[in-house]
């Protein structure tokens, strides 16, 4: 497949850290760490019921065109997220009537963001104040994240459906509302134009739609008592960008998500799954783009199965791990220092004034120097180059050179279960993940093997590892063990059956039925 790469826009916004169009220009903008595959899922919906809204969901009318309306139900939140008096309030053991006045009082005066703050309709929504109590106890308990410490304007309900959607924002202590990117911070954005750029994107736009927005979950309506008439945004949320217009990651991730959302469970079932298997595509986006720009073979994980004790295979996964997790960094300085193989800059070193032409062409395509900054244009091309790559670093440092990191843990790609260097160990809730997107019905256990490395790069089985065992650094024993736990870990998980000693098979829990 032939992939064409975009030029930035000529016009972008909302970028934090120093002035530097480099971690964008090969991943997008932008990947981030502070950002969860939960919370990058959340504000995927929250752009796909915008965009559906408007007609045009999973479609962009040009490429980079992204602009949308997000809901930001203030009330909804208020009512779940910063609402510390309805415990009070039980707690006194009030008469119905009183409870309510005492509440509605307390909540008048202390509620954010909301022009009016009269929550008088919810008497007439439910019969009692307990009732009232129960449900907000519920999406309460039942919150993304819910444990975590962030302010209350960035909590989120469980996407249980359209009226449980909307964006991160900051509110201020008079009252302003203004959008925040650290924990939307476009990774969600990047994910909706990777699956706008795939080729099963109609496909796609027809089982989200009706299982996530036309056929919410009953609890949905609990979140629509609550919020009544949908709140947006007062201005389009606009700037996305993604550099690739077609990449095999994309079509990957739109085939999963199929894969999951044609299973016969509830939409909010399947959710799980989606995000786990969002990361790992995401984090394999990561390498593959790393790996295109260092002229690399796509990218390989060495997973351990975790064993009892110290194994050769624990070490080959740890060192997969240390040298993935180097890679972006490295191709960011390549994709820096590239630039003095052009042509263009050729020119520049020949030119009467080279300092100040060979800054004019890193402003062009990196935004760098500023033009405005007379200090930061200072020295010889050379430095301009080492100056660049030493600021891009710090930057890709923040955020986007984490991302491999904390990703992989979240998901439980990774671990440091029993050692001391991290390596890749996938938990049994991956490997659930894994099972339900690629086993259909039944597979046999080592085709399953197989279609793991062939589809995410993750060596597991002494089939995959021969390119290690060839090279002395493993015996074609060590990665039979090693696939051997994986059997018992998938027949424990009662996804693995065994029909005799040279046939198993993985199956899918939730197709038996139709297998049967």
């Amino acid at each position: 497949m032939t992939m064409e790469i975009l030029d930035r826009p000529a016009q972008f916004e909302d970028r934090t850290g120093p002035t530097i169009w480099v971690d964008e220009a090969i991943w997008g903008h932008r990947l981030h760490d502070e950002q969860s595959p939960w919370l990058t899922f959340l504000e995927f919906l929250t752009v796909l019921l915008a965009e559906h809204g408007a007609g045009r969901a999973l479609q962009e009318a040009s490429l980079n065109s992204l602009s949308y309306r997000p809901q930001t139900q203030l009330k909804l939140r208020n009512l779940v997220f910063n609402n510390p008096h309805i415990m009070t309030v039980l707690a006194e053991d009030r008469a119905d009537e009183l409870a309510w006045a005492v509440w509605l009082e307390k909540m008048a005066q202390s509620a954010g963001g909301l022009e009016s703050t009269d929550f008088t309709y919810l008497r007439e929504r439910f019969e009692t104040f307990q009732d009232f109590a129960a449900v907000i106890n519920f999406l309460q308990g039942s919150a993304i994240e819910g444990d975590s410490n962030k302010r209350w304007s960035s909590k989120f309900v469980f996407p249980f459906g359209p009226h449980a959607l909307y964006e991160d924002v900051s509110v201020s202590p008079k009252g302003g509302v203004s959008t925040d990117r650290r924990f939307f911070a476009r990774t969600g954005e990047v994910l909706y134009l990777m699956l706008c750029r795939s080729q099963r994107a109609s496909e796609l736009r027809q089982l989200l739609v009706s299982r996530f927005l036309q056929n919410p979950a009953p609890y949905d309506g609990m979140a629509q008592a609550l919020q009544g008439e949908p709140q947006f945004s007062k201005a389009e949320r606009g700037g996305a960008f993604l550099p690739c217009s077609t990449h095999p990651v994309f079509d990957r991730l739109a085939d999963d998500w199929l894969a999951i959302l044609s299973l016969p469970i509830p939409a909010y079932d399947a959710i799980p799954h989606l995000v786990a298997i969002t990361g790992l595509n995401l984090i394999l986006y990561q390498l593959d783009r790393a790996r295109e720009v260092l002229g690399r073979e796509p990218s390989t994980l060495v997973c351990e199965i975790v064993a009892p004790k110290k194994s050769v295979v624990r070490d080959l996964s740890a060192d997969s791990y240390q040298a993935n997790n180097a890679l972006p960094q490295q191709a960011l300085e390549r994709f820096i220092r590239s630039t003095t193989q052009t042509a263009q800059w050729g020119a520049a070193l020949a030119s009467d004034d080279a300092a100040l032409e060979a800054a004019e062409i890193l402003q062009q395509a990196f935004d760098w120097p500023d033009p405005d900054d007379p200090d930061e244009a200072t020295g010889s091309p050379q430095d301009l180059i080492d100056s660049l790559v030493d600021k891009a670093v710090v930057r890709h440092k923040q955020h986007v050179g984490k991302i491999h990191m904390t990703w992989a843990r979240a998901i439980g790609l990774s671990s440091r279960r029993s050692s001391r260097r991290v390596r890749y160990a996938p938990t049994d809730r991956l490997l659930k993940t894994l099972v339900v997107t690629c086993v259909p019905r039944r597979l046999e256990f080592k085709d399953f093997l197989a279609l793991l490395a062939d589809r995410y790069g993750l060596i597991i089985g002494d089939h995959q590892a021969q390119a290690f065992i060839a090279s002395g650094d493993a015996d074609q024993e060590d990665f039979s063990d090693n696939a051997r736990r994986l059997e018992e870990r998938l027949a424990s998980l009662g996804l693995l059956k065994r029909l005799s000693d040279s046939c198993a098979y993985v199956e899918n829990p939730f197709q038996r039925a139709e297998a049967a």
